[in-house]
């Protein structure tokens, strides 16, 4: 019985690491050159820096700004973007309406303000879960990209 529940604990913490990793933590010199020099040029007081592998060949800075608020940077081979990251409460209603009606059993992980080549666009995260109690395991996971105004465009 005790190999039985150590044997079930280990799988549980197995699934939990495998879990946390959507992106990958990366320390600033296994990153490509240019894209530190690019972000060290761009964002002249960023605080808390953590370096993300995203997927091969991608990097996303997180940081603080000058006025403590959540941001990052996504460099690749076909350029940078910047992502203003909006608190809960701030949330456009536009998007709220559009997870409850066309995604109902997904809730909201984080929204974003996207600048890309001066564009502005709004990016939404969304997840299910599913699991017992607290041990809850994201099952699918969606970007949903909106329009300034809030209207829905497209899923990825």
């Amino acid at each position: 019985m005790k190999k039985i529940i150590a044997l079930a604990a280990a799988v549980m913490l197995f699934q939990g690491a495998l879990w946390a990793q959507k992106e990958k933590a990366v320390a600033e010199k296994d990153v490509n050159v240019n894209y530190v020099k690019d972000f060290q040029r761009q964002v002249k007081d960023a605080s808390e820096v953590q370096w993300w592998l995203v997927d091969s060949g991608v990097f996303k800075a997180t940081y603080l700004d000058a006025e403590k608020s959540r941001q990052a940077m996504v460099f690749s081979n076909k350029g940078s973007e910047t992502h203003y990251y909006v608190e809960r409460q701030y949330y456009p209603a536009a998007i709220k309406d559009t997870v409850k009606s066309m995604f109902p059993k997904y809730s909201i992980d984080d929204v974003w303000v996207r600048k890309v080549r001066g564009k502005l666009t709004y990016q939404a995260r969304i997840s299910k879960r599913s699991g017992f109690l607290w041990w809850k395991k994201e099952v699918d996971a969606k970007l949903l990209n909106f329009e300034v105004d809030g209207k829905f465009v497209n899923v990825m």
